[in-house]
This record gives structure tokens, C-alpha cells and sequence, in this order.
């Protein structure tokens, strides 16, 4: 029992740690994606969290597994290193108590994998998809960021907003654009104030500007046109069209999916692709187990990076599948043809990994 508690907690310390790991690299290159379209207006920085929330279960649902694999290799390589596991087989502990001890974790990975997959991330993709879907429905007047420089379609716009943000303030706006001859003129408009109104001559939202000035210079030419106005509109863009959307198999429940799956290929496909993420989890563990022996003069690295291009390869085939079976080209059984193919690898593997047994010769007399 000391041994069992021992090895599941080395198991599960190194697998969380990895996972946590990976959970901030993967995510930090969203984030900063995310950072990007609030910097330039495209998204509201009010939803910056809600949305990184809401996309952490179809990350985990992928770095959980990945995580147990190498926590297995890890902490099993660790103990073969120091020869402890040397001492487990010399004391009659095999594999298979191996396999045995280490279901507590494995099934702990695997409800925490069914979870997300299964749940978490088409509520995550559905709540998301409605916040861009909301996003969208908002123009660009209503994401502006006072007193920043931002870009609005081919505009560079800089002002300030009124308390109830009805009205912009100390309004500078840049535009690049060239004349009939091809020259590159640069326009410059500068207003007290803006607001939005709707244009019956430009069929649609346009800001309105107050008091102001427009120039007219061509880069590198002392000449320029000024033109003083009391009343300036132009045309805005809208917001961008949202990223994700609430139809999309991605953002539809588990439920649902099983019922459209004979009418809908798409369907079908994220279906067998969530079932497939829990299945993935068993048939990985037992890969690692003989991944994991290593002979303590050549290092516990030494299969680590051809054990993770085998796990890459098994779901990078797998997504292969995915996108397939969505342009119908194979059946739901391809993803039993995959899963089969690795736990046929795992068995041999385990098979050949086992100790061979010295046969006893008689004494001499």
C-alpha cells in the first residue's frame, strides 16, 4: 500500500505539473491573440477574461492526456533511473501491478478528459460564440478606447469620449489614400467633437464631426489643402464578424450530436472526436508504461522525444480522421481503425518489454 500510494503520487504530481505547464504556454499564445484584436478594437477588453475562461476546457481536454503521458514517462523513467523499479521487480512486481496501481490516476485523467470533452468545452464554445455573436452586433463607435491610437478599417483614429460614451471628444484621425494620378496623399482631420448618426446618403452608420479642420498633404511636399468645416460625416467599418458561431458542432451539446449523427457528417465527426479524447487516455498509459523503461546508463531522455512524436502522431491521425469523416470520405469506425492500431502497439510493446524468464537447469551431481 505504501509502494501503491508512492508511485500514484509521483504519477500525479509530475502529470499536473506538465499539464499546468502547457496550459500556460498554449494559452499565452491565445491570450495575446486575444490582446491584439483588444487592442485594435475588434473586441472589448471586458470580455478579454470571460472568453479566455470559457476556451480553457478545449485546451485541457487535449494537455490532460498529453499531461498523464508524460508524468508517466517522467516519474516511472525517474524510478527505473535510481533502480527502484529494479527493487519492485526483484521483490515479484511486474507490469501488471503497474497497471493495477495506477488506475486510481488513470481513471481520475479519464473522468477529468470525459468532462471536458464531453461538456465543458461545447458550453465553452457556446458561450463564447454568443459573445462574439453579441460583439458583432456592436459597431466600432462602441469599442473605442479613449485616448489611444486605433485602427478602424483604413483609419488611424485617436480621441477621447464623453462620460456616457454618446459623443467623441478632441477627435484626430489619419488616413492614407491616393489621388487619381497614383500619389500617395496622407488626409488629416482633427475635430472638437463626434457623434454617431445614421446616413441616408451613405445607407448606413456614419460619425458625425464638429467644428474641425481637414488637411490634404502628400509626404515629402511643403504644399497642403486645409479646409475648415462645421459639420464633417464619413463612414465607419463595423465590427468584425464573429469568430465562432453558435451552429458550429463544436458549440453543440454532446445530446444533440448524438441525435444528428446519421443525417450530419459533421456531426458524426465531433462526436466520434470527443468519445475518441477518452478513449485516447487508457490506450496512452499503457504506451507509456514500456516507453518509460529506461537503462539507467543512458539517461531517462532518451525515449522521451520518440515517445512524444508517437502520441503527436496518434492525434494528429486522429484529427486526420476527424476532418475525413466530415467531408464524408470515411465512416465513424475509422476512429476504432486508429484506436485499434495504437493499443495493438501498446500490447506488443508491453509484451515485449515483460522480463524473460531464465529457465532452472538441474545441479550437476
Amino acid at each position: 500500500m505504501i509502494i501503491r500510494r508512492y508511485i500514484n503520487k509521483q504519477v500525479l504530481g509530475t502529470t499536473m505539473a506538465v499539464a499546468g505547464l502547457l496550459t500556460v504556454i498554449l494559452m499565452s499564445g491565445r491570450i495575446i491573440q486575444f490582446f491584439e484584436r483588444a487592442a485594435s478594437g475588434k473586441l472589448s477588453v471586458n470580455l478579454l477574461a470571460a472568453v479566455v475562461w470559457y476556451r480553457l476546457p478545449s485546451f485541457l481536454e487535449l494537455i490532460l492526456p498529453l499531461g498523464l503521458f508524460m508524468g508517466l514517462l517522467l516519474a516511472l523513467g525517474r524510478m527505473y533511473l535510481d533502480n527502484e523499479m529494479s527493487v519492485l521487480s526483484a521483490s515479484g512486481i511486474g507490469q501488471r501491478h503497474l497497471i493495477r496501481w495506477l488506475s486510481p490516476v488513470v481513471m481520475l485523467i479519464i473522468i477529468a478528459t470525459a468532462v471536458m470533452s464531453l461538456w465543458l468545452t461545447s458550453l465553452g464554445y457556446a458561450a463564447s460564440a454568443k459573445l462574439y455573436a453579441e460583439q458583432a452586433e456592436r459597431s466600432t463607435f462602441d469599442l473605442i478606447q479613449p485616448g489611444r491610437f486605433q485602427q478602424l478599417g483604413d483609419r488611424m483614429l485617436y480621441a477621447d469620449l464623453s462620460p456616457d460614451r454618446e459623443r467623441l471628444q478632441d477627435v484626430i484621425m489619419l488616413e492614407a489614400k491616393k489621388d487619381a494620378n497614383g500619389v500617395e496623399r496622407q488626409v488629416i482631420i482633427q475635430a472638437k467633437s463626434g457623434q454617431r448618426v445614421y446616413d441616408e446618403d451613405l445607407k448606413g452608420q456614419a460619425i458625425e464631426l464638429s467644428e474641425g479642420s481637414r488637411w490634404d498633404v502628400r509626404p515629402g511636399d511643403g504644399a497642403y489643402q486645409r479646409m475648415q468645416f462645421d459639420s464633417y460625416r464619413l463612414r465607419y467599418k463595423q465590427a468584425d464578424a464573429p469568430l465562432e458561431k453558435a451552429d458550429s458542432p463544436r458549440a453543440i451539446s454532446t445530446a444533440e450530436l448524438w441525435q444528428q449523427r446519421f443525417d450530419d457528417p459533421k456531426a458524426a465527426a465531433e462526436i466520434g472526436w470527443r468519445w475518441s479524447l477518452i478513449v485516447l487516455v487508457p490506450i496512452i498509459s499503457l504506451l507509456a508504461l514500456p516507453l518509460a523503461k529506461v537503462n539507467p546508463r543512458q539517461g531517462r531522455y532518451l525515449k522521451l522525444l520518440p515517445a512524444v512524436v508517437l502520441y503527436l502522431s496518434y492525434v494528429v491521425l486522429l484529427v486526420a480522421t476527424r476532418n475525413a469523416i466530415e467531408k464524408s470520405q470515411l465512416g465513424e469506425a475509422a476512429y476504432l481503425a486508429v484506436h485499434g492500431v495504437y493499443l495493438v502497439l501498446a500490447l506488443v510493446l508491453f509484451r515485449l518489454g515483460r522480463p524473460r524468464r531464465v529457465p532452472h537447469t538441474a545441479a550437476a551431481t
